[in-house]
């Protein structure tokens, strides 16, 4: 289907969902990456997992259910694949997230500093975390208009050239505590050093996040 802008907002909000759900993510994907059983349709989604893959259609109220019909048909007997349909309604919509200022995410990177004092590291890791999130949002609004997947998060920022090579390699395995925190893995080691590397990447953003709010403040435009 061709997707409207509600469906391309739900679709944002989409992809980091499943990649968090630890699938690999190809948006409107042709011959060799779509499935030949779906009979030369283009799907809006393919999600892979080593235990699933999904075909994920996107659908306004009032869709095309001719072709989810026959969706439905071709991907009922595929042992492995399951089809996923999501609807549009103000329901599903996702809510975007208001970029932070300079000034709040310098404050949260101050408490981070606090915690690591007080020896409280796996806090310290979460927080500075979401500082990171609200940075990279404030730099990259499009693109991180909507919660981000830890992976995704340093992937676009590394690519944008807002982090080094040997820093982005550091934030990928700062990330996998950072998830297994997350997701209940309360005994997940968190050093000293990894929040420390964190902040130092979190200082360097927000000293980018302030230079460029400064520059498009209402008085900078005067």
């Amino acid at each position: 289907m061709t997707v409207g802008a509600s469906e391309r907002e739900v679709l944002t909000g989409l992809l980091p969902q499943l990649e968090a759900e630890g699938y690999e993510v190809f948006i409107a994907p042709g011959p060799p990456l779509a499935p030949h059983f779906l009979d030369g349709i283009t799907p809006d989604v393919i999600a892979i997992r080593d235990d699933k893959k999904l075909v994920v259609e996107i659908v306004g109220r009032n869709g095309n259910s001719g072709r989810l019909e026959r969706l439905q048909r071709l991907v009922k007997d595929q042992p492995g694949w399951e089809l996923r349909v999501i609807v549009v309604s103000p329901a599903t919509a996702p809510v975007s997230l208001a970029v932070q200022p300079a000034e709040a995410i310098a404050r949260q990177i101050d408490q981070v500093d606090r915690l690591v004092e007080a020896g409280v590291f796996s806090a310290a890791l979460l927080l500075g975390w979401a500082a990171f999130e609200a940075a990279g949002r404030a730099l990259m609004t499009d693109a991180f208009r909507y919660p981000q997947t830890a992976s995704r998060l340093v992937e676009y920022l590394a690519g944008e050239g807002f982090l080094r090579p040997s820093e982005a390699a550091r934030l990928r395995g700062i990330a996998k505590t950072r998830n297994a925190l997350t997701h209940g893995e309360l005994d997940a080691a968190v050093t000293p050093d990894d929040v420390r590397a964190l902040v130092d990447v979190l200082r360097m953003l927000v000293g980018l996040v302030e230079e460029r709010q400064a520059n498009t403040s209402p008085a900078a435009e005067a």
